[in-house]
């Protein structure tokens, strides 16, 4: 800025100041004299920022240490049978992401159950119980599975039928050609999940949310008309095809639901009389022990129409699982056929009717059979039915958060070690870490060094979708919620440093102004998809 001369007398001296003229101004910040007209005001000393900085960092690990994330472990509460109890215990070890397993064995003497950790809402809930109610998720298929396979023996359908024969409104469509054994064989070429569906559901899955209760049988047939068929897409795990499966078979028995076939054919036979499918909320059992995130976050039950022949809308009990199981292993259970392998679903895995076997080949075991399973598994449970037919046993295992429960079934009957599950998926995981953390150090960087807010608020904005992620998709499985207070410390770090500087600072930069629009653009667009996602 320049300055206007002051007039000097012929000596060279100053003219005195004039009374009625202003003394001249100061910095606040220093006491020396500020330039003349410079009206630009300064902000607080570094020094002030660098402590701001470090509370907020604080209290945000503070804050993630004590409403953040937190690691799911195993508790210390134990019910049924002591030894069983100590088992799976050891087989657990100090893996995390569990709060509670139930678990039940079944050999040629009979069955013996055992209920490790906290089946409630509270930290010091009650051990589970053979009776303690769980979401089953997908091992509902085998359900489905013997109800194809008793279909085929009652004359109902073969296995070669196409879905039109027994679903009219497929006719003409791809879906409709496919035949019913490729439906059982996860090998039409059907998609995952209905073309509709499989977006509407992403944000309710991720979140804790039913992604399943809209979907009615008869929206869940219309999408299946409009989905894509590619049979050379080999195996594809489909739960639109099993419930398509589950829908032909209902129609072919002239039953009046889904449930009401399961109840009369399978359920009853065998008397699992704790087993049920809520086909809407009202029907969802009120004693359903809550699921939980990974992140410790409780879930919503999962209820629903159009899937229920997959495991979106089941609820049971070990005990019912147990004599499920038992059924299956002597031969009584109705559809018993369907355990048997009819194709290759996967290198070293073979396919019945949905049931999988597959031989083990850990190396820490004492054995490797052939063992036959399903695992499932909702918002905040896991489960499976493992048998090993040769041996004349098995073993179920249910939980109640998302951590799978396969390896402990595998552990319990071959006695092999169970891998690190926290390690399963890390790398994603961490990776969302480092993006919520390296975000947040960058936007506590540009609230340090900009001279304009609108770049201060991108980086903010982008580190607010990376902890978004990390929230939901974090490494919660080995760590706690101090993680999420570590990447959220330079973001808070960087709102009260941003703060403190907004009355020193211009909207936007003088150069390049543009480039920041864009990627306000960017950002908020990037944070939109990811809270619809979550």
């Amino acid at each position: 800025m320049t300055h206007e001369r002051q007039p000097q007398n012929p000596a060279g001296a100053q003219h005195p100041q004039s009374p009625a003229s202003p003394p001249p101004a100061t910095s606040a910040a220093t006491g020396a004299p500020a330039p003349v007209g410079d009206e630009t005001p300064r902000g607080p000393a570094k020094r002030i920022l660098v402590i701001a900085a470090l509370v907020a960092g604080l209290a945000a690990v503070v804050l993630g240490m004590l409403v953040g994330p937190q690691r799911q472990a195993l508790g210390t509460q134990t019910s049924g049978d002591e030894a069983l109890a100590a088992r799976v215990v050891d087989a657990v070890g100090g893996h995390g992401g569990f709060r509670s397993v139930v678990v039940a064995e079944v050999t040629p003497e009979g069955t013996t159950w055992a209920g490790v950790g906290k089946a409630g809402e509270g930290r010091d809930g009650p051990a589970p119980t053979d009776e303690t109610l769980y979401e089953l998720g997908s091992v509902t298929k085998t359900f489905t599975a013997s109800l194809f396979a008793d279909a085929i023996d009652r004359g109902e359908v073969t296995a070669e039928d196409p879905l039109s024969a027994h679903i009219p409104e497929l006719e003409g469509t791809p879906a409709g050609e496919v035949t019913l054994a490729s439906l059982a064989q996860h090998s039409s070429g059907l998609p995952r999940l209905g073309p509709t569906f499989a977006v509407e559901s992403l944000a309710a899955s991720i979140s804790g949310g039913n992604p399943y209760g809209p979907q009615t049988t008869e929206v869940m047939v219309q999408d299946a008309a409009a989905a894509p068929v590619d049979p050379a897409q080999g195996p594809i795990y489909s739960n639109l095809g099993v419930a398509l499966l589950g829908t032909a078979l209902t129609n072919a028995a002239g039953a009046d639901s889904y449930p009401v076939l399961l109840e009369e054919r399978v359920l009853r036979p065998v008397g699992m009389e704790s087993t049920s499918i809520a086909t809407a909320e009202a029907e969802v059992p009120a004693d359903t022990t809550p699921g939980f995130l990974t992140n410790g976050i409780p879930t919503d039950d999962w209820w629903g129409e159009g899937y229920a022949p997959t495991g979106s809308s089941t609820t049971t009990t070990v005990a019912d699982l147990a004599a499920w199981a038992s059924a299956n292993l002597d031969g009584t259970a109705p559809g018993v056929a369907s355990l048997e392998p009819t194709a290759q679903f996967a290198e070293g895995s073979d396919i019945g009717w949905i049931w999988q076997t597959t031989q083990v080949t850990n190396p820490t075991a004492t054995s490797n059979p052939s063992l036959t399973w399903h695992s499932g598994g909702t918002g905040g449970f896991a489960s499976v039915v493992m048998l090993d037919r040769e041996a004349d046993k098995a073993v179920v295992v249910l939980g109640n958060t998302q951590q799978i429960v396969d390896p402990i079934a595998v552990s319990l009957l071959t006695e092999a070690d169970v891998p690190d599950l926290g390690a399963q998926g890390a790398l994603l995981l961490w990776v969302t870490f480092g993006f919520a953390l390296i975000a947040s150090v960058l936007a506590l960087l540009f609230a340090f060094r900009s001279k304009a807010a609108l770049p201060i608020v991108n980086w903010l904005l982008l580190a607010a979708s990376g902890l978004v992620s990390l929230w939901f998709a974090g490494p919660w499985a080995s760590v706690g919620g101090w993680a999420f207070g570590l990447a959220l410390a330079p973001a808070l770090a960087a709102v009260a440093v941003g703060v403190l500087r907004s009355p020193t600072l211009r909207f936007q930069p003088k150069r390049w102004a543009w480039l920041s629009w864009v990627g306000l653009v960017a950002v908020l667009v990037i944070l939109v998809a990811t809270l619809l996602v979550v």
